[in-house]
C-alpha cells in the first residue's frame, strides 16, 4: 500500500516541502537510480491514472521500489541499475487500479 505522505521534509528556497510536494526538478534529484527521462516517462504514463501529483509520486516511488526490490524508504539511497518497459508499467497500473480483475 502507498502512503499519503512519507513524513520526509526538504527545504528549498527557504520553504519546507514534504518530499512528495517538491518541484519536479528537485524530486527527480532525490532518486539517484532514475534519470530525468525515466521519471518523465513514468510520470506521463501515471498522470492519467493518478492526476493528483502527490498520489502519482507515491506510486512512482512504489513502482521504483518494486522494480529494484527494495522498500520505498531505500529508493532515495539506491544507486544501482533501474530499468522498466511498458509491460512493467501496465502491470503496475493494472494491479493498483484493479483493472482487468472484474468478474464476468
Amino acid at each position: 500500500m502507498v502512503a499519503d505522505a512519507l513524513g520526509v521534509e526538504h527545504r528549498v528556497r527557504r520553504k519546507n516541502y514534504d518530499v512528495l510536494e517538491l518541484p519536479n526538478e528537485a524530486f527527480v534529484c532525490l532518486l539517484p537510480c532514475m534519470t530525468p527521462e525515466q521519471y518523465n516517462r513514468i510520470n506521463r504514463r501515471f498522470e492519467d491514472v493518478w492526476p493528483d501529483v502527490t498520489v502519482r509520486r507515491n506510486h512512482i516511488l512504489a513502482f521504483t521500489a518494486e522494480r529494484v526490490h527494495t522498500p520505498v524508504d531505500y529508493v532515495f539511497l539506491y544507486r544501482g541499475p533501474f530499468w522498466f518497459d511498458e509491460e512493467d508499467l501496465d502491470r503496475y497500473i493494472q494491479s493498483h487500479t484493479m483493472q482487468g480483475y472484474r468478474p464476468c
